[in-house]
């Protein structure tokens, strides 16, 4: 996982095509920047549609945000003595998880926000602060993330609840130097990535004994879910042999990989999160903040106003072959 989000970008008019060839029957819904923002990263959306993410203003500082996509009532806020606060998921009674870019920390200093508004730093087992990825839980307020060992390489999966640690999360693999659970649904399914012992990142299910590890087509080096739903749907991103993200949703049921590309000419996307509705939360290199809608289009929510783009850069874009490994 990256230590900090995308570098800011300049505020262009970047287009997101309603319906694309490839995606007929989806809406791609343009996100509203926050007041003040030159960039942002939408990770997480609930069964509401509010969307939880960070934002990067005019002097580098990174902020946490959450509201509907139109942008009419986002709130922010900060934790204290930090450079960056990164929400990574929203929960339906708007508990969020995150981390915090602050001094000393490789990746982060893990924290879980309850719905009235009250942070907590969070710790392990031994009662140290954690230094990683805290994100996705479920109704019952159970999440998922990972942390630094005491050797400072290894990356354990944990599960907490409320803000409080509740266990280690192990796969039945031995000796990953990375695990990485990276959210638990409603059926206490988990979903995530791990790294093996040559390096390659995976993608992983975990639903109770049933282990699956999967691999996006044509990925070099890293596949991994951020995101799953009740219905089995999980959301991440893959790299190609030039190191360019893309997004997909993974159906767990069938195996199947859908590409997630809301056509802006970008050769990088990202899927975060994703809700019991199928709504999907991502992002692009080009500067576009995207809520993937599967629903008839009457039925998807409001996002910031589309600005007219090419389409056939768009095109060209979307058809693009990878390059060969």
């Amino acid at each position: 996982m990256r230590k900090s989000l995308l570098a800011a970008s300049a505020l262009v008019g970047i287009a997101l095509l309603a319906n694309s060839a490839a995606e007929a029957k989806a809406t791609y819904i343009n996100i509203a920047l926050p007041k003040g923002a030159v960039s942002m990263a939408p990770f997480g959306i609930n069964d509401d549609n509010i969307i939880a993410g960070s934002y990067t203003d005019s002097g580098g500082i990174q902020h946490g945000f959450y509201g509907p996509p139109d942008g009419s009532n986002y709130k922010t806020f900060d934790l204290s003595g930090v450079t960056g606060t990164q929400p990574r998921a929203i929960r339906n009674d708007l508990s969020i998880t995150g981390l915090a870019l602050a001094s000393g920390f490789v990746f982060g200093e893990e924290f879980y926000r309850s719905p009235t508004g009250k942070i907590k730093i969070l710790k392990n087992a031994a009662g140290n602060i954690m230094d990683g990825v805290a994100q996705g839980g479920n109704n019952a307020g159970v999440y998922v993330g990972d942390y630094l060992d005491t050797d400072g390489a290894t990356r354990l999966g944990f599960e907490g609840k409320s803000g409080k640690f509740k266990s280690n999360f192990k796969l039945p693999i031995k000796n990953l130097p990375s695990t990485n659970p990276r959210q638990i649904n409603n059926n206490g399914v988990v979903a995530g990535g791990y790294i093996d012992s040559t390096g390659i990142q995976h993608g992983f299910v975990l639903d109770g004994k049933n282990f699956t590890s999967f691999d996006y087509p044509g990925a070099v080096g890293v596949t991994t879910a951020e995101g799953i739903n009740d219905n089995g749907q999980a959301v991440g991103l893959y790299t190609d042999s030039g190191g360019n993200r893309h997004a997909f949703e993974y159906t767990v049921s069938t195996g199947k990989f859908k590409s997630i590309d809301p056509g802006d000419g970008a050769i990088s996307q990202e899927a975060w999160g994703i809700n019991n509705k199928g709504l999907i939360v991502g992002d692009t290199g080009n500067g576009t903040y995207f809520i993937y809608c599967p629903l008839k289009q009457a039925k998807c929510p409001k996002g910031a106003a589309d600005i007219k783009v090419n389409p056939m850069r768009a095109m060209h874009a979307m058809k693009k072959p990878l390059s060969p490994l």
